[in-house]
């Protein structure tokens, strides 16, 4: 898909997670000075703090910031990476019941800034998020991760159409596309289904659907009803880049990060 305007230009000397992510993988950069330091630079700060049992600041939330950061920078399961999953695996799947004052934490939109999660209820974004990075980094099979998928894809089943509300639904979507067996289950194809019978001739879905995430998460799957929500999605995307290339009002760099890893993935860019 031809774009308007170069989409990359927001990354250039970016430091951020997803900036990096962008100048080794899309700018070629990785072999660079600037580059490496920068790197450098940012996974010591992202490593900071670590409580030697795992987690950042006995805050799921805290703990997921840093995980998905490290997702985009380091991208390979190290022993800190390691400790910080157990940990978090353990309190969300393990120990916490379906009860909001039984998980620390806020989750505030502020929060999720540079995250592919968007705010909802607390349990259904801290265990979305949970299980994406679990499923991300290689714990796919782990019997903790696999009963937490089963528990969140029967709940949706059971509803018949959304997990509490459009948020929540793509909190959970963001968990289901990236598992090698749930992206194909019947809960997955009942949220692409239901975001289809909701999706305008214009690309664009109601309120409550963040639109940028929705895009990033479709991509990831491979199937008839994704490709035709895509198309008008991708078209929407074409007429309303800015002239710097990037898109949207706030979180201008990581809206772009989700479009472009979106268009990458379907090999349209």
């Amino acid at each position: 898909m031809k774009v308007r305007f170069d989409p990359f230009q927001c990354f250039k000397g970016s430091r951020s997670p997803a900036g990096l992510y962008a100048r080794q993988k899309w700018l070629g950069e990785a072999e660079t000075p600037e580059w490496k330091n920068d790197f450098q630079v940012q996974v010591k700060e992202l490593l900071q703090d670590q409580i030697p049992y795992g987690s950042w600041d006995h805050s799921p939330i805290i703990t997921i910031q840093r995980l998905f950061a490290l997702h985009l920078t380091v991208r390979e399961r190290t022993e800190q990476i390691t400790k910080a999953l157990e940990w978090l695996i353990n309190v969300v799947c393990k120990n916490i019941e379906k009860r909001r004052g039984d998980i620390p934490g806020r989750v505030t939109s502020k929060s999720l800034h540079g995250l592919p999660f968007t705010p909802g209820s607390v349990e259904h974004v801290i265990k979305g998020a949970t299980l994406f990075l679990a499923s991300i980094f290689g714990y796919d099979n782990d019997p903790r991760v696999t009963e937490a998928y089963r528990q969140l894809s029967d709940e949706g089943m059971k509803k018949g159409d959304r997990w509490c509300g459009w948020s929540c639904s793509n909190n959970i979507l963001r968990a289901l596309v990236v598992h090698p067996r749930y992206s194909l289950s019947k809960a997955t194809a009942i949220i692409v289904q239901a975001l289809g019978r909701v999706q305008n001739p214009y690309g664009a879905w109601p309120k409550g659907v963040p639109f940028y995430q929705t895009v990033n998460a479709l991509a990831h799957l491979d199937v008839r009803a994704v490709d035709s929500q895509l198309k008008l999605s991708f078209e929407r995307v074409q007429k309303t880049q800015h002239r710097d290339g990037t898109w949207g009002r706030a979180q201008k760099e990581w809206n772009t990060f989700l479009v472009v890893h979106a268009l990458k993935n379907k090999g349209l860019l």
